[in-house]
Formats: structure tokens, sequence, C-alpha cells
């Protein structure tokens, strides 16, 4: 078995543990067509019985439609009718709506990257299960490549998505500088990693990393 087998065995182990004491209860998963909600769906769909894993989308025009029902059947929710602004907040909370009605576990798609650099929304924190916690951007695109995840899907990560927290500058930076970035910031690796990356990456990264500090004290409680 290799590295990257045994680290998908673990979290479907992980997955299929949890929901063991949630008293039956399934999955849902949101999905987007791009690599973290494919990766996350496919680990439900290895870990729990079919017919305990559903997928929803907001919209019809699903990438890779087929390959996603493939694994667990698609639920397709009409796009939220909200202000631009608002967009993510009305897509979660259809998504928490339709998780109640098919009792399944909201699953979120974010992956460590997006929690260290603080780049998710506030609404996502709606949900229950991170399957994806504890792997990089750089190891979930390799465990997509190596599940058979389709290249489309993974292409479309790399393209930029502001609605996803994906401009155009943090597109063009390469998977493995962000993570390479975001290791040095939590002390995974040494200061003098930041040298092999561009100075203009790491100050456009810096300024994300300080935008986003807050998030990393949530939920905030008052003193006793």
């Amino acid at each position: 078995m290799s590295d990257m087998d045994a680290r998908l065995a673990r979290i479907v182990e992980w997955i299929r543990a949890s929901t063991d004491v949630a008293a039956g209860r399934g999955a849902l998963v949101p999905v987007s067509g791009g690599s973290d909600s494919a990766l996350c769906l496919w680990l439900c769909a290895q870990a729990l019985p079919r017919g305990h894993v559903t997928a929803a989308y907001c919209g019809t025009n699903l990438r890779c439609r087929d390959w996603f029902a493939s694994l667990a059947p698609v639920h397709y929710l009409e796009a939220p009718d909200a202000t631009p602004q608002h967009v993510e907040a009305a897509r979660w909370a259809l998504m928490l709506s339709l998780s109640l009605e098919v009792r399944g576990w909201l699953v979120g798609t974010r992956n460590r990257t997006e929690e260290t650099l603080g780049t998710f929304s506030l609404a996502s924190r709606v949900a229950t299960f991170l399957p994806l916690a504890g792997l990089w951007k750089s190891e979930v695109m390799a465990a997509c490549a190596h599940v058979g995840v389709p290249g489309e899907i993974l292409e479309s990560s790399r393209r930029a998505d502001p609605s996803c927290g994906r401009p155009q500058e943090m597109a063009e930076i390469p998977f493995a500088q962000v993570d390479a970035f975001l290791r040095v910031r939590i002390g995974e690796a040494p200061l003098t990693s930041l040298e092999q990356l561009p100075a203009a990456t790491v100050d456009y990264l810096d300024g994300i990393w300080r935008r986003n500090r807050f998030k990393r004290a949530l939920p905030l409680g008052g003193p006793s």
C-alpha cells in the first residue's frame, strides 16, 4: 500500500467511525465541480453504504456530472436568488436545509490550506464534517489524481474563481508555493524556506494571512 493509499484509508475510516456514532445518519456533500468537493464525495462514497451519501449542487451545469453521479445521487438545487455578496450565505443555507431533509451530516470541503490561510467563508462554518481538514491543497490535488478524478476537474481548480475565494492573483500562484509559505508561518518549516519563493508571492500571501488572522480564533467567546 502506498503512502497516499494509507492516508486516504485513514480518512475513510475516520468518516465511517464518525457517522457510526451519529445514529445511522448519512452525509450530504455540497459539490462545486472542483477538486476539493470531488475528493470529499469520493471519500464519503468509499466510507458509507450506497444510499447513505448524497451530493448537492446549486444550478444545473455541474462539471463532469456523470462522474459525480457515479459516486452518489446528485440533488440539483435552484441557484439562490441573492445579491452577489450574499450568494455564499444563501447557498450554505440551502445546503443546511437539505441536509436536515435527507438526514445527512453536512460535509464541508475545506482543506488545510484554506483553513490556515483563512480564505474560507464564514458561512461555510455550518458544516459538521471536514474530511480534508488535514490535507494541504497540493496534497488534495495529488490525491485526486491518485483516485482518478477527471482531469477537467483538476484543471478547473487551477483557474481563477473569485466566488470561491480564488481571485486571479491567487490562481497564478502554484499550490505548492502557497503551502510552503503556510508551513513557514505555522512553524512547520524554517523561515529560510521563504527565500525560495518569489518576494511578490510572499508579500501577497502575507497580506491575506494578516487580513484573515481573526478567523483562527473563531468562535470568539467572551471572558468568564
